[in-house]
């Protein structure tokens, strides 16, 4: 039977850490080299670990394997970060009647007309957001697979579409990468067909760290 769980060592530690790539990024910033496994996966004799600078930036995720006598570090692989949220834009629609029809609480919401403490004047277009599995682990392809999964449960999504105030309906993808491998999205055929059924657009940005 394996050890409960791989060695919890900081990234510095770690074979992969010394691979050209890693120890380019170490060496532009240090502090990854201490940062400590964020998440752990374990499926038997198999393991994965994923560290993290920060909340929402890339993490590298290193596989472990049980050789019977101890845990063996295998591959690793550096995974953009990913926001992916549904956004709307909104007209004269009140933020609340999408809220209703999809039974889906908004991660953020504000109608056309709407004034902040932090912002002069009113906005000129109301805004309704909900973002799946925030700060969480995850292959951009899987937040996008997990919102369209979302949206095709929902009965209400069609009358959303057909309400005269939503003048944009989409997919929001703002990727996080690592300078010295960025990665990016792969759009799966499957993940095309529904984004296309389900009538939305796709805007993807890309930032370096």
């Amino acid at each position: 039977m394996p050890d409960p769980a791989p060695p919890h060592l900081p990234l510095l530690r770690l074979r992969c850490s010394r691979s050209d790539l890693l120890r380019a990024l170490l060496e532009r910033q240090p502090a990854w080299g201490h940062v400590p496994p964020g998440q752990l996966q374990q499926h038997g004799d198999h393991a994965v670990t994923s560290y993290r600078l920060q909340p929402e930036s890339f993490f590298v995720q290193v596989q472990w394997r049980w050789t019977g006598e101890r845990w063996d570090e295998r591959d690793f692989a550096i995974v953009p970060g990913a926001v992916v949220a549904l956004r709307l834009s909104l007209d004269d629609v009140p933020p609340e009647r999408v809220t209703q029809l999809l039974d889906l609480p908004p991660t953020r919401a504000f109608a056309k007309g709407d004034s902040g403490a932090h912002r002069r004047g009113v906005r000129d277009e109301g805004l309704w957001v909900h973002e799946v599995l925030p700060r969480g682990f995850h292959w951009p392809e899987e937040k996008l697979a997990e919102l369209l999964a979302l949206l095709r449960a929902r009965a209400g999504w069609r009358e959303v579409l057909r309400l005269p105030g939503v003048t944009w309906a989409g997919v929001v993808v703002q990727l996080r990468g690592c300078a010295e491998r960025m990665g990016g999205l792969l759009l799966e055929g499957r993940l095309l067909e529904d984004l296309v059924g389900l009538s939305l657009q796709c805007d993807i940005g890309v930032l370096a760290e």
